[in-house]
């Protein structure tokens, strides 16, 4: 499959791919926009306007954004991270230009009124609510955020934002966030489906796109990261069980072959019941009801996350920590596993077969390939370039990362 990509003169990227399968068409949309491009003092913008912009279109018909897309037939939704948003819409082939349609008119102008925006905000605001605050574990990446970078640099907030900045945020607010990043030059569209011709649906691409003004003044905002290696402890005798997490900074994006080498030692340290963190943690040990490692990769600085919930109350946080540094330790001495490492490679094969198997995927794949790497033939390079390192490197990227000393966040059931 070789994905064909343009760009239209106001700034627009885009990128059709024919898949032959069922009549379905994926349009996906990537901004360049997250929780990393908000002010300190106005955070959680970029989750808002996930939900804003479903309310972002005006027809003459009062019909909604979601009312259209399932009377087609199909599905939409969307996610925010720190570095982008990527909003995608499934439909059988023949809406297509109904899915296109609705995707230019939110890119067009910014028409939310005043009481969609304070719905909306609502909405957010119980999300964080339910989500957060009343989950027993649900603050941790909010703390782990202000943990691992220092107060009013970029990452040290939750993606959620702040509730007080959201009840704060004004039509006028939301109108300039919207013109300074929800703008053609910085979106990438995806399409992906079953239809005839590629050439067809670039056309037609061309025609609801071309239009769409340009911003009048691009942003050029830079997201300063200063690291941090805090240690926040939250003590909660009603708790089920301790918690740690453990986070140390690796590189952003730009240093692939870090982040790559993250990415498959986590799936080393995790995959099947058999991993390191499996037997050791819960199989063997039985300190942890679970525990996980995770790369989280970010544009500007990365994390490298160790997780474990203790499997009741006689086992302390503390205790998890100890068990989690032993086990690093032993990478400074003992070779990668074949095992462990063909697992991983076995699991990292299989998730990238299913995306590529599906429209959704594939066109996801495409937008933040593009988005990000200016590539669109990045997903493709990208599971050679995983399965390529080698136990050496693996090892070697271990011993460096562990000696540094972690961000950590502990939840304690005890004093």
């Amino acid at each position: 499959m070789i994905p064909s990509a343009a760009s239209l003169p106001n700034g627009l990227r885009f990128v059709v791919l024919r898949k032959e399968g069922p009549p379905l068409v994926t349009i996906g949309v990537a901004y360049g926009v997250g929780s990393a491009h908000e002010s300190p003092l106005q955070t959680g913008y970029a989750h808002l306007f996930e939900h804003v912009m479903f309310d972002n279109i005006a027809r003459s018909d009062g019909k909604s954004f979601d009312e259209l897309v399932t009377a087609a037939g199909g599905s939409s939704n969307a996610y925010t991270t720190y570095d982008w948003t990527y909003y995608h819409t499934t439909l059988p082939l023949e809406a297509i230009e109904l899915g296109l349609e609705l995707e230019s008119q939110r890119m067009r102008s910014f028409v939310v009124s005043a009481e969609s925006l304070r719905t909306q905000c609502n909405v957010v605001i119980e999300e964080i609510a339910e989500n957060v605050f009343n989950q027993p574990y649900g603050t941790a990446r909010m703390h782990l955020a202000a943990a691992a970078f220092e107060a009013g640099s970029c990452y040290s907030w939750d993606i959620y934002g702040s509730i007080e900045h959201l009840r704060a945020m004004t039509l006028e607010d939301a109108r300039q966030w919207y013109e300074r990043f929800y703008r053609p030059h910085n979106a990438v569209l995806a399409v992906v489906g079953a239809f005839d011709s590629t050439a067809e649906v670039i056309e037609r691409i061309v025609s609801f796109f071309r239009d769409i003004p340009s911003a009048e003044q691009i942003s050029t905002q830079q997201c300063t990261v200063v690291r941090g290696y805090k240690h926040h402890v939250e003590r909660n005798p009603a708790l089920p069980a301790d918690m740690v997490i453990a986070a140390y900074h690796i590189a952003g994006m730009d240093d692939e072959q870090t982040t790559m080498t993250a990415e498959l030692l986590a799936t080393v340290l995790s995959a099947g019941r058999s991993s390191p963190l499996a037997r050791r943690f819960i199989h063997e040990g039985m300190f942890a009801h679970s525990a996980s490692a995770h790369a989280d990769i970010r544009r500007q600085s990365s994390l490298f996350e160790f997780s474990a919930l203790a499997r009741d109350k006689s086992i302390t946080a503390g205790q998890l920590l100890e068990q989690w540094e032993q086990l690093i330790s032993s990478f400074g001495t003992m070779p990668i596993a074949p095992e462990h490492l063909e697992r991983a490679h076995n699991k990292i094969r299989r998730r990238y077969a299913q995306a590529f198997q599906t429209t959704e995927g594939l066109a996801e794949m495409l937008a933040l390939a593009v988005l990000l790497f200016d590539d669109p033939e990045h997903p493709w390079r990208e599971v050679d370039k995983l399965l390529s390192i080698s136990p050496d490197a693996l090892q070697e990227f271990a011993r460096t990362v562990f000696a540094q000393q972690p961000a950590l966040v502990e939840y304690r059931t005890h004093a």
